[in-house]
């Protein structure tokens, strides 16, 4: 595969939203995507995250603010992670801007931030990406539990088996939980839930994420408000994502590319030849095609794990 090298200052005079459109990107989109996917369709893809990069960027200012570095990064992330930004009923990552440190400081020595887009994963796309390297056959989609519904966990001979029975009519709006079944490659079947407890930590977490200083004091966040949308309660679409990207938290984890982020933990972001050419002394490796490299071990049963990614959806 012959290297393609970009230099930072190429961007230069280039605006946010034809970076995309820029010969060297366009060749290194194509080849990592078709050398990563084993494919010939990274032309057609690229021409479809063309119209979806640029569409995101026009919509939201605050994206196309971000250092044109990091939007080539996101760019190129698709590729990596086989992942589409089509604005579906259930996308697969957006685009969100972050201040990140540059490691600097000014001449008061305070630190020096820098606005840099990441690709944020969401539930569905976390999905995709596992089914896609082999960990899962499928899953079902979520199942909301409302106040009223017939729900209980057991386990016979050490396999995990979940009883529900919705009350039709509703009997009430509260939500109380959710929890997903999900069939792995050998045809045997997992259970993930999230009960009332999780979703209040999640939404303390949220609180806490959100806080702030001001003069000195710290000034408790508010939770997003989709934790209390539905009458007082969680948006039962809101805890279907949620209860996606924990159910895998137990799981083996998944390669991504450096600009993108996950709320579950993921591998250590494989090393990628994004081809800026200032990088070109580290010794870049071959991306492999994505799959499990060693047996699976037996996902155990997790309520939800909070981490400091959980701001990045949904916050």
């Amino acid at each position: 595969m012959n290297a393609i090298q970009i230099k930072a200052e190429e961007f230069s005079n280039i605006p946010a939203t034809k970076i995309v459109e820029y010969g060297k990107v366009e060749q290194k989109f194509i080849q990592m995507y078709n050398a990563i996917w084993g494919s010939q369709l990274g032309e057609q893809i690229y021409h479809k995250e063309v119209f979806n990069f640029q569409k995101i960027l026009r919509e939201n200012p605050s994206v196309a603010e971000c250092s044109k570095m990091s939007l080539y990064g996101c760019f190129l992330d698709i590729a990596v992670n086989g992942l589409s930004l089509d604005n579906t009923s259930h996308p697969h990552c957006y685009l969100i801007p972050r201040n990140i440190k540059t490691g600097h400081k000014d001449g008061n020595n305070r630190d020096i931030y820098e606005k840099r887009a990441n690709v944020s994963v969401t539930g569905y796309g976390e999905l995709t990406m596992r089914m896609r390297c082999g960990q899962i056959r499928y899953a079902d989609n979520p199942i909301v539990i409302y106040e009223g519904d017939i729900f209980s966990i057991g386990l016979e001979n050490g396999v995990k088996k979940i009883t529900y029975s919705a009350a039709i009519p509703r009997k009430s709006t509260k939500v109380i939980g959710a929890f997903i079944r999900i069939v792995r490659m050998d045809g045997s079947e997992d259970y993930q839930w999230l009960l009332e407890g999780d979703i209040q930590r999640l939404a303390s977490f949220s609180a806490r994420n959100n806080s702030y200083w001001k003069d000195g004091h710290r000034v408790e966040g508010k939770a997003n408000d989709l934790y209390s949308s539905n009458y007082g309660g969680i948006d039962p679409g809101f805890l279907e994502n949620k209860m996606i990207k924990h159910a895998f938290d137990a799981y083996p984890k998944v390669r991504t590319g450096q600009y993108t982020l996950m709320e579950t933990i993921e591998e250590e972001p494989t090393v990628i030849d994004y081809g800026i050419a200032e990088e070109v002394n580290q010794e870049p490796v071959v991306v492999a095609p994505f799959g499990p490299t060693e047996p699976e071990p037996e996902p155990a049963a997790v309520s939800a794990t909070v981490t400091q990614a959980d701001e990045n959806e949904g916050w």
